[in-house]
């Protein structure tokens, strides 16, 4: 069974077999995106494989609540560390693939001008 851990930043994780979510999440008003995000992330494997990143690029669950997903993020700065390339989740590194390929994507195209 998936345990599921209430941090102060971040947006969610899953590392092997517990899922860590932002305990602002578990306000009322955010009940529906709360579900959204676990739903997401139940369907994340225990470990790293191509399917993860297809889970992260798709993200179908959470296109219901797209809107409030924003909100939640632009409304809580702490979440705001989900955008980097790797964080720290109960003293393990987590990366994100999808967010090294877009970070280095930017950086690429933001430099490679300045070279040629």
């Amino acid at each position: 069974m998936i345990k599921v851990e209430y941090i102060t930043f971040g947006i969610a994780c899953r590392i092997k077999d517990k899922i860590y979510m932002n305990k602002n999440l578990l306000k009322k008003k955010h009940k529906k995106l709360h579900d959204a995000i676990l739903d997401h992330e139940e369907k994340h494997s225990s470990g790293f494989k191509k399917m993860d990143v297809i889970n992260d690029f798709n993200n179908f669950e959470l296109e219901p609540v797209k809107r409030e997903y924003s909100a939640f993020v632009l409304g809580n700065p702490t979440t705001w560390v989900e955008f980097l390339p790797f964080w720290f989740y109960g003293g393990r590194i987590a990366f994100s693939i999808p967010m090294t390929l877009i970070w280095l994507i930017t950086i690429t195209l933001g430099v490679l001008p300045w070279i040629i």
